[in-house]
């Protein structure tokens, strides 16, 4: 049953590294598009954008680590 339980965080762990990379490429188009904005009102809606980015991959890599010590606590 362990067996189990731990394949299946490994799913989620995949799943989690997945969506960190997502948020950083997200992170990083809105950060050039700040750059690039041809106003001040779009470069800080493109500014702002960034900085969610990087909240919720603050939250995932909590999750994550989250799952890693339950993966542990199980093996």
């Amino acid at each position: 049953m362990s067996r189990d339980k731990i394949k299946q965080i490994d799913k989620l762990i995949e799943v989690i590294i997945l969506m960190i990379r997502g948020e950083r490429e997200s992170k990083s188009i809105y950060q050039k598009n700040a750059k690039k904005a041809p106003t001040e009102m779009s470069h800080l809606l493109f500014k702002q954008l960034a900085e969610q980015e990087e909240i919720h991959e603050k939250k995932l890599r909590a999750a994550l680590e989250l799952l890693e010590c339950e993966k542990k606590e199980l093996s």
